[in-house]
């Protein structure tokens, strides 16, 4: 009967031992990869505004589309704590995306603004950037002038129909 007990743990043993390499393996795979976490990142709003590359807003292109500058703009915009991350976005960010988080310091809250102007708005270099199907260089500067006079304003209140988006 011992042996009997024995033979049954052990063919118990032995079937555990047996699936666990499989459920283990099953259990890893499901986990997301680094490039998922990586990508989901790279997505976030706040990091496309650090990395953005060229200012654009309004129809970009010949489909007149959303840049992803300003779609990024305008999910932090939707936060409640859009001003604190457009505050912590400037230091680290390109000049495109200091333009980004200026202007969006602007609709939001006017004193955060006018701190950020005074410390990131001297900038001397130049940015790509894109009006309608326009691509070129303008001086950092002059697009300031443009945000400080609000021009950029009406773009941001505008509503977009999802298929430019």
């Amino acid at each position: 009967m011992t042996l009997r007990r024995n033979n049954v743990t052990l063919a118990g043993h032995q079937t555990i031992m047996r699936t666990f390499p499989l459920i283990a393996l099953i259990a890893i795979a499901m986990l997301p990869s680094e490039a998922t976490l990586n990508a989901a990142a790279v997505s976030s709003p706040d990091v496309l505004l650090r990395k953005a590359d060229s200012f654009a807003l309004g129809g970009v292109g010949v489909a007149g589309t959303m840049s992803e500058g300003e779609r990024a703009l305008r999910e932090v915009l939707k936060q409640s704590d859009a001003v604190a991350r457009l505050e912590s976005i400037l230091p680290e960010a390109s000049a495109p995306g200091q333009l980004y988080a200026l202007l969006g310091l602007r609709v939001r809250d006017r004193d955060a603004y006018q701190r950020a102007l005074a410390k990131y708005g001297q900038r001397e270099t130049s940015v790509q950037t894109a009006r309608g199907c326009i691509l070129q260089q303008e001086a950092f500067r002059a697009l300031v002038k443009e945000i400080d006079h609000g021009n950029y304003d009406s773009s941001l209140s505008r509503s977009w129909p999802e298929s430019a988006r």
